[in-house]
Order: C-alpha cells, then structure tokens, then sequence
C-alpha cells in the first residue's frame, strides 16, 4: 500500500516537464569501443544528450536485435543468469543511470513486451530466449511461418509469446519486477509496441480483461519499490496510437487509466506519425491527469534528404504540440539516413535539431514539410492509424486529409507536391485543396504555390481523381506522396 505523501510525489513527478523524450535501443552495448569500460560507452551515444536538451531517456532494458559476436553473453543472461555482460562493464544499464543521473536526465527502463526480431533470425537464426527455445508450445506460431519483413503478419508475429498462458505473463512480470528492484530508476516504460501483438489473432478481445489484471500487478510491484526506497517509480505504456487500435491488439488503456494504474502515456508506434489523430489520446490522458507523448518513428517520418528529412520531423512534431501533447516521444532518432560515425551513432550535429522539436515557440518559426503517411508493414499497420497511400486513382474523388500543425500566416512560401507513379503523358488530374480547385494539367510530379490562406491550421481536405489518361496508359496511376512544405525563410 502506497501512503499518501509518495502517492503525491508519484504524481508530481509524473507531471513534470517532458517535452522530449529519446528512445534508445542499447544496442551500442555491443559495439567494440564499448569493451573499453564505461566511459567509452558513455562517449558513443549519450553525452550528445545533454546538450541536445534531451529531458528524459527510455533505454531499452532488453533488447533482441542487437547482434555482438557469436561469443556474445546476451542482456538477458545478465539480468537472469548473473552473467557479466562483458570484464570493463559487467551491466550497461548502472552506466545509463549513473550518467543520467549527473546530467539531470531522468532514465525510464523500457521492456520489450514482445520483441520478434527473432522470428527473422536476429540476433540468431535459431531463438536464444528460454522461454521461446525450451517452449515452442509458448509461441504464437511455429517455424514454418518464417519469411521476411515483408511476407506478413505470421512471418512477424510467429516467435512473439503467447500471453494467454499464465507462464508467459509470469515471465514479463519477472522483468518488471527485476527491472524494478535491481536498480534505480525513475520510471518503467512497458513497450507493447513491440511488438504489437500478444495473443493469437482473432483472441485479442477474449482477453481484454486479463490484461487489465496483468496491468494491476505490474503496478502493485512498482508501488513496492517505490515503498521499499521511498521515492517514486512511474510507470508508463507504449501503447498503439488510437483507444481503437489498443483494443484491436487487446489492450483496454482507457481501464487502466481510469485505475490510475499508468503515469505516462507514449502513444504509437511513430509509423503513422502525420496521420494520426493524437487529439485522441491525449484527450483521454488528460481526462484522467496522466501525460501523452506522441510517438514519431524518425526513420519512417524522415523525407528523403537531410533537409528535407529534418523539415519532415519538425512537421511531425508541430503537428503533436498543435493537438495538445504533453512532450515528443523519439524513436529511433539513431538510426536515420544521414552521415554517421559509425551505426547508430548520428554526427552531433544531427542531435542538434532536437531542441528545434522540444520547443514549440522555437519549432513556430522553422520551415518544415507536412505529409501523407504510406502505409506500414502489415504487422505494424494493424496496430496503426489508417495511413491511405499508396492508392490506386480513378474518375472517383479520393478524398485524403493533410493535417497542419503550423499557423501558416507568417510563412513565405507554401508548396503542396504531389507525386504519381505509372503516369504517362496527357494524364490529367482534378485537384482541389479545400475550396482552392488546383490545375491538374499534364505532369508526373505536381508543384503548387499556395497563398497563405490556402492552408489551414488543423485538417485540410486534398481531394484527387482523374481526368483523363494518356493515350499509352496500360497501368493504374497511383498517387505515392503528398506533402505540403512551409517555408519562413530560414
């Protein structure tokens, strides 16, 4: 039982200002520099935090991907086995803390409540995890259903654990617990996210419920902790982006916010991340006083080219600050196409457009692009808001809609672009931007000058169909992006 003075303190420090949150994966753990101890360690990606302006780090407590050498002891076997992770650094994650804590930086331990990367063979071809190697009859598929990325939803979800059986949950609660107890952190962040699924599809909604009472646990062993060493320890979700889509993958958010079970809310999976009605969520956190952080997954937002790519992020986040959120949550930063030093590891200059997505007053000024979503992988789709592209155009109105985060009255230049595959010449299009009819004539890449007033602040409706097709059409035309790119000449 929690008494009421760390109850306040848990939510104080539930409130406090976040506006930037960055995930990171941990997977540097296993770079090479890394054995040099845990300075070394520190210098590959975390001393960029602080002057990024980086207020809170969710460092993944136990990763799947991250490969090292076949030689390699794996996290898990340090936090279950005892095992040292390596003679200069025998567990990363006291480095994490410690580090956080000197820089002001509060550190989240974030747990994968599913992670699959094994079911396309990494780190290993063959699963390393206990769990899943010593009981196949655990999984939520088999073997056979191996394939790539792009095979599906099976291929993804056939190594994930079965939460239906009570081992599967007792396991998570473990990591929970250990994560909890053996060291000290500030929060827990529970990442269903990945991967978005935890039950058999089609069972989802048979255990809805249990979920809830598993959320109970969780929370009841938090609170322990945060009893024993009287001082708080949140905890917070990683949850898909709508309360539609969590109950789609059996997750009813909206019952454990209203148990008070949850302090923070990281909404998404980022995929969606121009798409996503993140007024939504946010509404409902606030409803029951718990913080949102909308998810932008950097690579999936990132346009093609630097300035283009960063442009993209800065729409992404002037769209969530517009719809009310409480900070930005960062996945993957780490990884974009940009210049690197080495894998994962960004050049400081890319860390430095962070403070341009944590600060809305800077961030008004900023040019940026606002965009379409394509739509995700199926697995990651499902537990997505609807992103429409690519789509197939015919004589029939396609009606999409381009949210604006910006008021764009102060902008010097306003572009809309629109690019079309399988398009041949005297192909022509119906375009229309609110009530502002486009012309649509002869071109595979359109470009618009748009006057201030043509875009809104909020939802924007593009309307798109056919006029005609040329004379040697023999493929459907596709409409493939659509952006909008607002210029304050900087």
């Amino acid at each position: 039982m929690v008494n009421d003075g760390l109850l306040r303190a848990r939510r104080q420090a539930a409130q406090r200002p976040r506006p930037l949150i960055l995930d990171d994966d941990g997977d540097l753990v296993y770079d090479e520099r890394a054995l040099q101890g845990p300075e070394a360690f520190a210098k590959l990606r975390l001393t960029d935090l602080v002057d990024a302006g980086v207020d809170s780090l969710a460092w993944c407590i136990m990763w799947g991907i991250a490969k090292g050498s076949e030689s390699s002891v794996r996290y898990w076997q340090t936090q279950k086995e005892g095992r040292p992770f390596q003679p200069n650094m025998p567990d990363p994650t006291p480095v994490v803390e410690a580090f956080c804590r000197r820089h002001g930086i509060e550190v989240f331990g974030s747990i994968r409540m599913n992670d699959c990367h094994d079911a396309f063979g990494m780190p290993s071809p063959q699963l390393l995890y206990p769990l899943k190697a010593e009981h196949p009859e655990f999984l939520l598929g088999d073997q056979s259903q191996r394939g790539g990325v792009e095979a599906g939803l099976a291929a993804a979800m056939w190594s994930g654990l079965n939460y239906a059986l009570p081992a599967v949950r007792e396991d998570r609660l473990w990591w929970i617990e250990h994560s909890a107890t053996a060291y000290d952190l500030d929060g827990i962040d529970l990442n269903f996210f990945r991967m978005p699924w935890l039950f058999k599809t089609g069972e989802e909604a048979d255990h809805i419920l249990l979920m809830t009472e598993f959320m109970r646990r969780a929370r009841q062993l938090v609170d322990a902790t945060a009893a024993r060493r009287q001082r708080p320890l949140l905890l917070g979700i990683r949850v898909a982006d709508t309360v539609e889509t969590c109950l789609r993958i059996g997750l009813d958010v909206e019952s454990w916010l209203r148990e008070g079970l949850i302090d923070r809310l990281l909404a998404g999976g980022g995929y969606a991340s121009f798409c996503t009605p993140a007024a939504e969520m946010i509404a409902l956190g606030h409803r029951y006083d718990v913080p949102v952080y909308p998810c932008i997954n950097c690579p999936g937002t990132f346009d093609r080219g630097a300035d283009r790519g960063f442009e993209a992020l800065r729409g992404a986040a002037a769209n969530f600050w517009q719809a009310g959120a409480d900070g930005i949550y960062l996945w993957n930063y780490q990884y974009l196409d940009t210049p690197h030093i080495a894998y994962g590891q960004p050049y400081s200059e890319d860390y430095g457009h962070l403070a341009d997505l944590a600060n809305p007053a800077r961030l008004a000024g900023l040019d940026k692009i606002f965009s379409i979503n394509q739509r995700p992988f199926e697995q990651y789709a499902r537990a997505s808001t609807s992103c429409p592209l690519p789509v197939e155009l015919d004589q029939q109105q396609r009606h999409l809609a381009l949210r604006i985060g910006d008021d764009v009255s102060r902008a010097t230049t306003l572009l809309l672009q629109i690019e079309v595959g399988n398009s041949v010449p005297g192909d022509e299009l119906q375009i229309q931007l609110n009530d502002l009819i486009l012309d649509g004539g002869e071109q595979r890449k359109g470009e618009w000058e748009l006057e201030r007033t043509a875009l809104l602040q909020g939802l924007n409706e593009l309307s798109i169909a056919i006029r005609k097709r040329g004379a040697t059409a023999a493929e459907p035309l596709v409409l493939t992006a659509v952006r909008a790119r607002v210029r304050y000449g900087n």
